[in-house]
């Protein structure tokens, strides 16, 4: 349970104009279920006409709301932004949970020769190899797996059974979802005297800061050098990124996202659920694919792709339009084709009289 007044969620948020700073806040709450102690947020007040009957004790408005008359008889707080300044409320209460235990646990197995940073935390069944090193802050929950040489920065949270494989490297700030795997081998093979011959994968993975990688997923090392995910990007559950895939920054990968080997991602990516690509392709800068599409060939940078074949989203749509209307379409080509067909035995002013409904 939250503890906080209005002026205390005010000086979290950098909110300035406050009424009722005493008002107390014990949980954060949506519209829909707000209850007394609660605090809320409305990002414009197109809904304002929700609020007279509103029981949460504060809401956050837009600072464009300072001067009208609200329906609200709670507190208010005046944020330029209402939907950050509740989750920065958010990322305030998330911090006062204690989700792990401090410390070491006795049944861990730390090598003599890995190397721990100050305040790590390390949970029950837990391995970490020879030359690991892990930074400062950093948790790792319980049964997890960390490889040899394996490199861990500060501050990086790794929930409970993943597995970092031998070489990886993790900096700063990662976050690592339960039953995430890094650095499994990458799916190389080559066939040799009648027989897939497995190809030695002796690179590794690459992390950059802020990096999540949610639940499940999987991230191959390379074949040679490293499979790079950069800064600050996102990865959802149960995604699949193969053997020397290179991401760039703040790109987003949302659930079941199948990446072949050697495929270079851009920056600020957005890749929707299931999207599959093949390998040996570049995707651009910023630009976005929707949901199911089959990435065949390259995408320019700021293109929105959509489809199987991923095909530009515009192109797309009049594709998705037009199957829509081959039913009709069919109907009346038999129709049409019944007709001619009727017309084959006749005279030339036959067949034209019936043609024309004469």
């Amino acid at each position: 349970m939250l503890k906080l007044t209005v002026a205390e969620a005010a000086k979290i948020t950098g909110t300035q104009d406050v009424s009722k700073p005493d008002t107390a806040i014990t949980a954060l709450c949506s519209l829909e279920e707000a209850h007394e102690g609660g605090l809320c947020y409305l990002t414009s007040l197109e809904k304002a006409d929700l609020l007279k009957d509103l029981k949460a004790s504060a809401l956050i408005v837009p600072e464009s709301a300072k001067g009208q008359d609200i329906p609200f008889n709670g507190a208010l707080l005046y944020a330029k932004n209402p939907e950050w300044a509740f989750i920065l409320l958010m990322k305030y209460a998330d911090a006062q949970k204690q989700k792990h235990t401090s410390g070491i646990h006795p049944t861990a197995v730390i090598s003599g020769s890995a190397k721990l940073g100050a305040n790590v935390s390390v949970g029950a069944y837990t391995v970490i190899e020879d030359g690991a090193q892990i930074g400062d802050n950093t948790v790792i929950f319980p049964q997890c797996y960390i490889g040899k040489n394996v490199s861990v920065g500060k501050n990086c949270y790794i929930y409970p059974q993943v597995v970092i494989r031998e070489e990886c490297v993790l900096k700063d700030y990662v976050i690592l979802q339960a039953g995430a795997k890094i650095g499994s081998d990458g799916f190389g093979f080559t066939f040799h005297d009648g027989r897939h011959q497995k190809i030695p994968q002796i690179g590794n993975v690459v992390l950059g800061n802020d990096v999540e990688v949610q639940s499940n997923t999987c991230i191959d090392r390379a074949k040679i050098s490293s499979t790079v995910i950069g800064d600050n990007t996102k990865i959802d559950n149960l995604v699949q990124i193969g053997h020397n895939v290179h991401v760039g920054m703040s790109s987003i990968m949302c659930a079941q996202v199948g990446v072949a080997g050697t495929t270079e991602i851009g920056n600020g990516v957005i890749l929707a659920g299931q999207v599959g690509l093949a390998g040996h392709m570049s995707i651009g800068d910023r630009a976005q694919v929707g949901a199911q599409s089959g990435v065949m060939t390259s995408i320019p940078a700021g293109q929105t792709y959509f489809g199987y074949p991923a095909m530009p989203q515009r192109e797309a749509f009049k594709l998705q339009a037009i199957l829509r209307k081959l039913p009709e379409m069919h109907k009346e080509f038999r129709t049409f084709k019944k007709q001619l067909e009727e017309t084959k035995n006749l005279s030339f002013f036959g067949k034209l009289k019936k043609l024309l409904g004469l």
